[in-house]
């Protein structure tokens, strides 16, 4: 592409883009790269939809030949594309372009708010039915509001995404293009790959969720994980010392829940969720869950309090909602399902939190969905090379069961006892190690995932802890 033009117009598109040469800071070091706008339908299907638009930033290659760009698709959904401003691997830079595109309804204009969204979280007993109808009511009063300034929540889907994407790689003139995704950008790179094959070179899917009934997980497969984890906690001598169960200390302190404790509201919808996400993001923070269940059987409940507390910080770092479950809901299969009656199994651990709330408030707010299934049913494949990698076993091989099928040329690397976010911290080495090889080589090497360390069970820090320090940098933190 020549960067000296400045602005692209793909009228037959109804597509602009607008770039400009930039330095682009990471870290402290300088980068050349571009920035800049894309212009886009809301609506593709309406020659007079409105317009809405999209930051682009694009990092140049090291090389003044470099092989194809790579496009990067961040987690979530309901949090920013833009990230390269904070994560720039020098390496990715030697042979590649970097390019990042905003998330409709989250990055540029119009952003998917309401002030309602910013409550939905704090409903009190969220995964209670009553709860549960709370919030589906305030999630379709907040889409009635947005509908009638204007906005089509329908268009705010993972469809669109992937053509909000597509139209920056050809207003930016990439042949093709290398694309990476983790966890929420994993689902963005497969509907990517089963939409436009013929512009993607490599694909790379990491920790990745599915483009099909997003984050929808059965309690008897949360369960299944915590009974393998209560496995390898009664082989750890240590930690068998403290409790010799911790699947039945979590059933005996779930079951005493206080309603306070020294002043702090126990919510047990809060605890739950904290939970399923703390033992299925890192082995750190799974470690200090585990601590808190076993301080609160003894009846020390200020860890569980303390968890409670952060909940609120957690809710923080979801920017937008609204975008959030808009997103998850356009991969529903069966907009009529009973998503209620399915998730509820009271004879669980914990249930499965995330599912219940993301499914339940579905169930009760009908939010009106464009659903993928339409155009791409389970059954379409993916021509693709792609590598999908996973930290755990059992997440890996659900996955790999569920949809080896849909991929005609897939290399699948499966770990086994990391968390979500594991596999960047962990085994960052390896895990960099096998993308670059993959990319650049197309070479699947897992060489690096040798020296794996078992499970240390010791936490490292507690909530209590945890929270105060982050109370103390909050007030450090320079006011606006």
């Amino acid at each position: 592409m020549a960067f000296s033009q400045q602005t692209l117009d793909l009228a037959s598109k109804n597509t602009r883009l607008e770039l400009k040469p930039d330095k682009i800071l990471c870290r402290e070091k300088e980068y050349h790269g571009m920035r800049g706008t894309l212009y886009v339908p809301e609506d593709r299907t309406k020659p007079a939809s409105r317009t809405i638009e999209l930051p682009v930033v694009v990092v140049k290659s090291l090389s003044p030949d470099p092989d194809y760009p790579i496009f990067r698709f961040a987690g979530g959904p309901g949090v920013s594309n833009m990230n390269l401003g904070d994560n720039i691997n020098e390496s990715d830079l030697v042979n590649h372009d970097l390019v990042e595109v905003g998330y409709r309804g989250v990055d540029g204009q119009p952003k998917l708010i309401h002030p309602l969204f910013n409550e939905i979280f704090r409903t009190p007993d969220f995964l209670s039915e009553p709860g549960l109808k709370e919030i589906g009511r305030m999630f379709a009063e907040a889409c009635k509001a947005l509908t009638a300034a204007g906005i089509d929540v329908r268009q705010y889907n993972i469809l669109n995404v992937v053509d909000d994407m597509e139209a920056a790689r050809a207003a930016l003139d990439y042949n093709k293009i290398n694309i990476s995704g983790g966890s929420y950008g994993g689902a963005v790179v497969m509907v990517y790959c089963l939409r436009y094959p013929q512009s993607i070179h490599r694909a790379i899917m990491v920790e990745a969720a599915f483009p099909y009934d997003i984050a929808f997980g059965k309690p008897a497969e949360f369960d299944a994980r915590l009974n393998h984890i209560n496995e390898l906690w009664k082989k750890n001598v240590e930690a068998v010392k403290r409790s010799p169960d911790i699947v039945q200390t979590m059933r005996n302190v779930l079951a005493k829940l206080p309603k306070e404790y020294n002043g702090v509201p126990i919510d047990q919808s809060r605890v739950k969720l904290m939970t399923s996400f703390g033992i299925t993001n890192q082995r750190s923070y799974a470690n200090m869950v585990f601590d808190a269940y076993i301080s609160a059987e003894k009846g020390d409940f200020s860890n569980i309090a303390a968890m409670c507390l952060m909940y609120e910080m957690f809710i923080g770092l979801i920017g937008y909602p609204g975008d959030l479950l808009a997103k998850t809901f356009s991969s529903v299969t069966d907009p009529d399902g009973d998503f209620v009656s399915e998730l509820d199994d009271p004879d669980s651990i914990i249930g499965s939190p995330l599912s219940l709330l993301a499914w339940g408030c579905f169930q009760y707010s009908r939010w009106p969905v464009i659903s993928l299934i339409k155009e791409y049913p389970q059954t379409q494949k993916s021509s693709v090379e792609t590598l999908i990698f996973y930290g755990s076993k059992q997440t890996g091989e659900f996955f790999k069961n569920k949809y080896e099928a849909n991929f005609i040329h897939a290399h699948w690397v499966i770990l086994d006892d990391l968390g979500h976010t594991d596999i960047w911290t962990i085994t960052a080495e390896g895990t960099q190690h096998l993308m670059h090889q993959f990319l650049n080589e197309g070479i699947v090497d897992t060489s690096k995932f040798e020296s794996i360390p078992e499970w240390d069970f010791t936490p490292q820090a507690t909530f209590q802890q945890m929270l105060q320090k982050m109370m103390q940098q909050s007030q450090r933190a320079p006011k606006e």
